[in-house]
């Protein structure tokens, strides 16, 4: 993440940075490793008035990214999804997200969309098992939605500072979301299918 800090300034001050914005969190959604999160602050840098703005463009591009990929893992798995899940050696997430489908697709994807868990698994996954659009879209904007809009509002209250600390403890800061969201997942899951 560090290595890549240097290349993401660079994009984000370029004119084509929205653009480049789009694209990575379309991406990042379906099929790309390196989260949006990063050009987004290294963006927010250069641009400290425009957190709105980013924080949408960064959540529409990966929602509709995540339309892409649902669309991806439900007609297209073989040649295309089943190739991407074996190049990040996410063949055993894949298996268990779907069992994470059977007890609520809205929950899941919520966790996944919010967190640092590759989300293109959930996608492909929500493709692939047929999971319901509607729970599986509005989990989806929730918690993208979320993440980006926190993360921009983040960078832009504490100033750039704040995105070389989230670069820099970037493993650290996972592992917090990552505790607290299993702590409101175990909750919720074991309930009724709250939603959907």
């Amino acid at each position: 993440m560090r290595r890549s800090w240097e290349w993401f300034q660079q994009r984000a001050t370029s004119a084509h940075a929205r653009a480049w914005l789009a694209l990575l969190a379309f991406s990042e959604s379906s099929f790309f490793l390196i989260p949006p999160d990063v050009l987004l602050i290294a963006m927010l840098a250069a641009r400290a008035g425009r957190w709105v703005q980013l924080a949408a463009i960064t959540s529409v591009a990966s929602l509709a990214g995540a339309v892409a990929g649902y669309l991806i893992g439900a007609f297209v798995f073989e040649p295309l999804a089943q190739p991407i899940i074996e190049f990040y050696s996410l063949t055993e997430e894949f298996a268990h997200v779907g069992d994470l489908y059977s007890k609520s697709t809205f929950w899941a994807v919520l966790l996944a969309a919010f967190t640092p868990i590759p989300y293109k698994v959930f996608v492909l996954a929500g493709g692939f098992f047929m999971v319901p659009l509607v729970p599986f879209l509005l989990a989806s904007a929730l918690g993208r939605s979320a993440r980006f809009f926190l993360i921009a509002w983040l960078s832009h209250k504490f100033g750039p500072r704040a995105a070389e600390l989230f670069i820099e403890n970037f493993k650290f800061i996972t592992l917090i979301v990552l505790v607290l969201c299993a702590i409101v997942a175990s909750v919720y899951f074991d309930l009724p299918a709250l939603f959907f």
